[in-house]
């Protein structure tokens, strides 16, 4: 099991949503980290390269330090899947005549996308 992000103030992110979570109550040490390129050698080390170029872009991008990590911030949450969003937007669409009992108008099967999401989830933990 990888180990997780420790900020000096003793917090641990064990994933990219604990990270955000720390990084929006502690804009101080998260800049930090993410000016010394702390967060992009943690998020390749857990095997989430696409977090870890997001924070390299912010880190690169020509702006204050406090609009980096706001850029950083808020391409994480964008990108970062919510199955709990996805579950309720499929229970929001209208059933189509031709969809199959327990299926989506895509022919996905609800549920199954729940825990594939779930399992997801889990697999970063």
């Amino acid at each position: 099991m990888a180990e997780p992000f420790k900020f000096p103030n003793g917090q641990l992110a064990h994933n990219v949503e604990d990270l955000i979570k720390i990084c929006e109550k502690s804009p101080t040490d998260a800049i930090y980290h993410l000016m010394r390129a702390d967060f992009e050698n943690w998020l390749n080390y857990i095997g989430e390269t696409k977090f870890a170029q997001i924070a390299k872009q912010a880190r690169l991008a020509s702006a204050s330090d406090e609009q980096r990590l706001q850029q950083f911030l808020k391409s994480c949450q964008t990108s970062y899947p919510q199955p709990s969003n996805a579950k309720q937007q499929s229970i929001q669409q209208p059933i189509s005549s031709n969809s199959q009992p327990n299926q989506d108008n895509d022919g996905n099967n609800p549920l199954s996308n729940f825990f594939k999401a779930l399992g997801r989830l889990f697999a970063r933990a």
